[in-house]
């Protein structure tokens, strides 16, 4: 018995949003021992790093001791100390930032009581994470799902470190879903089959539900063919780079 997939076309563009969570492990960066930091990626094309010095006498650096850390310094008059950003690009927000720092509470350089956290600019309650006893590991969640989230050192009177070893990040990357004749290319090439896409273009493809979910990615090779039997009925997202560009196809399950 023969169902279909039906290619919607749609003049205007829609979004479809797909969360994704990503750790970013600092002794993974290929950073050198004593390297002062400034901006960088986290995500390439999606989430970026922004480490200012502030008021403190030392840059934000990276030292490879205790496994890799960047190292925040404290401004001592002032509580201006070294900041490090997490920002988001257009069209990406941020859902849950854990900040995994080195050490333990009371531990020579790790002062936790001393982060001051911004969620879009509106410092919030410092909140550790249940699952770490040590209070080791920042935990923000923002209420509504945010662009920018930011850790700064406020230590005053004393000099203290807050080290960062790695970030965990939730984020939900809404995708732009436009026409598919607008595109001009033909990624998926048939209409009327169930158990198999039909692909024009050789690519590296992803379809996703509408809870922004991948559920099912593949290689393929123009005139190949993708079986997706298993798939509830619905809407799904086909999205691919194709010569560069990203293309991406709504299509319906029967």
């Amino acid at each position: 018995m023969k169902k279909i997939f039906t290619i919607l076309a749609v003049a205007a563009v829609s979004l479809v949003s797909a969360q994704s969570t990503f750790d970013y492990i600092l002794n993974n960066q290929g950073f050198s021992n004593a390297q002062a930091l400034s901006t960088g990626d986290i995500v390439a094309g999606k989430i970026t790093y922004d480490a200012q010095k502030n008021g403190a006498s030392n840059a934000p650096s990276f030292y490879t001791a205790g496994g890799g850390t960047v190292r925040l310094y404290s401004s001592n008059a002032t509580g201006d100390g070294n900041s490090y950003a997490v920002k988001a690009a257009t069209g990406i927000k941020l859902n849950v930032v854990k900040i995994v720092t080195s050490g333990t509470v009371g531990s020579d350089n790790y002062a936790p009581s001393t982060a001051v956290v911004t969620v879009d600019g509106v410092v919030v309650p410092t909140v550790y994470d249940p699952a770490d006893t040590t209070n080791a590991t920042y935990l923000v969640t923002p209420s509504t799902p945010a662009s920018t989230v930011v850790i700064k050192n406020g230590q005053t009177g004393t000099s203290a470190q807050i080290r960062i070893k790695s970030i965990n990040i939730t984020y939900t990357d809404n995708l732009a879903v436009g026409d598919v004749n607008a595109s001009k290319v033909n990624l998926v090439k048939n209409t009327v089959v169930a158990n198999e896409l039909i692909f024009g273009q050789a690519a590296n493809v992803s379809v996703i539900n509408m809870a922004g979910q991948v559920v099912k990615t593949a290689e393929v090779k123009e005139n190949t063919k993708l079986d997706v039997s298993n798939l509830a009925k619905g809407t799904y997202v086909v999205t691919a780079t194709v010569n560069g560009q990203a293309v991406s196809q709504k299509v319906i399950k029967k």
